[in-house]
């Protein structure tokens, strides 16, 4: 399968850079991690420079490797998480205004389509490029000019045509109906209190079937999906918003909030606030 070609242009200049940031995890250090979440209002590329990452999209596993470039569409769920022994470095630029031909808005990748793609021999200009707009990204003065949003077209266009020739995805790694069904349960009520029994008892199964079943299938447990999903939607509030620690846990179906930094830091390595605080560092402000 091919992806059909689309020439993007940005005709009414609505490219906007919503967040800008680089990733840089050392080896034997610890690891970068970002539970599953995703982005209802933004398309984010990332460019994998260095070291190893385990990354889900979509439901679908893949290893991420040097030379990489990684499109997430707007509203897919996504987590990464680095190989500690050989660490990890990324750029990753989320960007809001992307209208492609016959796609949804923020979208580039057509469904069936692999979100992972090497780069090859465009890897060096990809690079140059992606770290010229992060290093110009705090400029107020050509952070905003006709030039900057000229490159951020160009790169998108090249995207395209490596979109082209992406690989197709494996119908073997879709879920059962079952598997996908609780799966998106579990996306849609993240604020709910939820474990295996009563999901169980939701879709009329005994507690064991659906255990073994979604185990063979996601390869994690209902209730670490379910820890995994909380966790990524309050990793996102946090980094992406302004709102109150207290009001996220509460949305993320977290009442007791000194329960809520417990998990938090037990399962990420940090509190909520210094996960705040540390991509208020590296955060580049908006284009």
């Amino acid at each position: 399968m091919r992806a059909p070609i689309r020439r993007y242009t940005d005709d009414n200049n609505t490219l906007r850079v919503e967040t800008f940031y680089h990733i840089i995890a050392e080896p034997g250090k610890k690891p970068w991690s970002f539970s599953l979440h995703n982005h209802d209002d933004l398309l984010e590329i990332s460019l994998v420079v260095a070291g190893k990452a385990s990354f889900e999209c979509d439901r679908i596993k893949y290893t991420l490797v040097p030379g990489d470039l990684v499109v997430k569409n707007a509203g897919v769920l996504h987590s990464e998480l680095s190989s500690p022994e050989e660490g990890f470095e990324q750029y990753c630029l989320g960007i809001s205004g992307v209208k492609a031909d016959g796609m949804p808005p923020n979208t580039l990748v057509p469904e069936g389509i692999s979100p992972v793609m090497p780069t090859g021999n465009a890897y060096e200009y990809l690079k140059s490029m992606t770290a010229y707009l992060y290093e110009i990204s705090s400029d107020k003065t050509i952070k905003s000019s006709e030039l900057t949003r000229q490159a951020i077209e160009n790169e998108l266009s090249l995207i395209n045509m490596m979109i082209m020739n992406a690989v197709e995805i494996s119908e073997q790694s879709s879920h059962s109906k079952l598997v996908a069904d609780v799966m998106d349960y579990i996306d849609s009520h993240v604020a709910d209190s939820m474990s295996l029994d009563t999901l169980a008892k939701q879709f009329y199964v005994s507690s064991y079937h659906l255990a073994h079943k979604f185990k063979d299938e996601a390869g994690c447990t209902v209730n670490q999906y379910i820890l995994n999903r909380k966790l990524g939607e309050a990793q996102e509030r946090l980094v992406f918003s302004t709102d109150p620690i207290k009001q996220i846990a509460a949305d993320c179906g977290y009442t007791n909030l000194q329960y809520f930094y417990s998990v938090f830091k037990k399962n990420t390595g940090n509190t909520p606030a210094e996960m705040r605080h540390y991509y208020n560092q590296i955060l580049a402000p908006s284009i």
